[in-house]
């Protein structure tokens, strides 16, 4: 379950939900949230919450700079609690950026289950991906299929769940 403040992450917990993705400034597509807001959620909910990792919003082409500041973030995340990260680094081609991906990941002080988030909706070649996202260590992918919306993309998002 999305949130982005204390109370709905209780909410939702009550609600049934089994993690949560808490983020930021919803309204910008959610970036990283503060490490006081986590630990504050942490003190109220036994579910997971896992924590989005996107220092602005835009698109999700990163320089060796906002890659090093996401990093920091997550770090100072996990010390406080953090069950599992929430990102998605593209290249300039729009696939993938591999090696971003693998560098974030190698950079935390332990293995932690990470979320390929909405950035899979702007990769050209999605389902020639699912793989790929896959063997960087993903547990998961959020996306709409590419569509506006999850139902104008039932078919892909059904495709994409059968080569899973």
């Amino acid at each position: 379950q999305l949130v982005s403040t204390q109370s709905t992450g209780i909410l939702a917990e009550k609600g049934g939900a089994k993690r949560l993705e808490l983020c930021s400034v919803l309204e910008l597509g959610g970036l990283t949230p503060s490490v006081g807001l986590l630990q504050e959620i942490k003190k109220h909910v036994l579910i997971p919450v896992f924590c989005m990792i996107r220092c602005r919003s835009g698109d999700f082409f990163y320089n060796s700079y906002e890659i090093s500041t996401m990093v920091s973030d997550a770090k100072e995340l996990a010390k406080n609690g953090a069950d599992g990260f929430v990102f998605g680094f593209l290249d300039g081609d729009q696939a993938v950026d591999i090696n971003s991906c693998k560098l974030f990941m190698k950079s935390l002080s332990k293995e932690y289950q990470c979320t390929f988030h909405r950035a899979f909706d702007f990769i050209l070649n999605m389902s020639n991906t699912l793989q790929t996202v896959k063997d960087l260590g993903f547990s998961r992918i959020l996306t709409t299929g590419g569509g506006p919306d999850v139902s104008s993309s039932l078919d892909e998002l059904k495709n994409f769940a059968s080569r899973i």
